[in-house]
């Protein structure tokens, strides 16, 4: 459970709003404590969450409320992971394609990225360490899951007008799939993202964010990668001093100089808009104090 200042700050929506649109939509209805403060569970965020994404997107915030409240709780069971790997270990893209359909159907598209599909790779890893999957298998899997990210990804896109932030890996890093759900769901909170991919060089990381961006932001998936996404961030803090620079993935708190922006995914992205003082949710717009 968390309080209505966690809940802002998870959420990126002031705590003045939070109680807009409680009392004037019923978005949410928080449990009351024993001394009548308010506490919000997951699915509270969940819902404020998509509302905050709708109007960010242009919706009316009643029109959004509407929408909110017709997507419901979430449609039908989720598969087991378990059921995941046995379809890669099949080597089954069918199969394979066919859990994560259900997956993402059970759930909102956040909750299905931060509390299913990123277990889900990190799972298919152990398995493949192990021989119960193949190479072959884990990479068709792996292929299934960067094809659903990128067909949500390149939809976003036409969406976003925020701010511009460039998003990949440091030299000699290859392990993109975690980045990339993080550049899709920050496309859906309205962010302008371009994906560098993997094993960016430091001199195209400089180029790049020299095109107008607003931040950037490394993935430290490894602790191999840590030396050069030290070095990268060093380049980008010398060529450009008013930069966001921020790190995530496993291994960000061994860098230095730069924004972190912790975990789980869902979080992260929302630290990046705040370090950003990207404001997607105006008081004027969301039907806050004053209106």
């Amino acid at each position: 459970m968390y309080t209505i200042k966690r809940a802002a700050d998870l959420t990126g929506v002031p705590e003045a709003t939070l109680r807009a649109w409680e009392r004037r939509y019923g978005v949410i209805s928080p449990q009351r404590t024993d001394g009548g403060y308010r506490v919000y569970d997951d699915a509270d965020l969940d819902r404020v969450r998509q509302m905050r994404d709708l109007i960010a997107q242009g919706w009316a915030p009643r029109q959004a409320a509407e929408r909110v409240a017709e997507s419901g709780p979430v449609g039908g069971d989720a598969p087991e992971l378990a059921e995941f790997i046995a379809a890669a270990a099949a080597r089954d893209a069918g199969a394979i394609d066919g859990v994560l359909q259900r997956a993402e159907d059970a759930m909102t598209f956040e909750v299905f990225v931060q509390d299913w599909l990123m277990p889900a790779v990190v799972e298919l890893g152990v398995a493949w360490s192990r021989g119960e999957v193949s190479v072959g298998g884990e990479h068709l899997a792996a292929h299934l899951v960067m094809r659903r990210l990128t067909r949500v990804f390149d939809a976003e896109g036409r969406h976003s007008a925020g701010q511009r932030v460039l998003v990949g890996l440091p030299p000699g890093a290859h392990h993109e799939l975690g980045l990339f759900a993080f550049a899709t769901l920050a496309r859906r909170r309205g962010l302008d993202v371009i994906y560098g991919g993997a094993d960016l060089p430091t001199a195209d990381w400089v180029g790049l964010a020299r095109t107008g961006v607003s931040g950037a932001v490394l993935s430290v998936p490894m602790a191999a990668d840590v030396t050069a996404a030290q070095e990268t961030v060093k380049a980008l803090r010398a060529a450009l001093p008013d930069l966001v620079v921020a790190v995530g993935g496993g291994y960000q708190d061994g860098v230095e100089a730069a924004t972190h922006l912790g975990q789980p995914i869902i979080t992260a992205v929302d630290r990046l808009v705040q370090a950003l003082g990207h404001e997607t949710n105006r008081e004027a717009a969301q039907g806050g104090p004053g209106r």
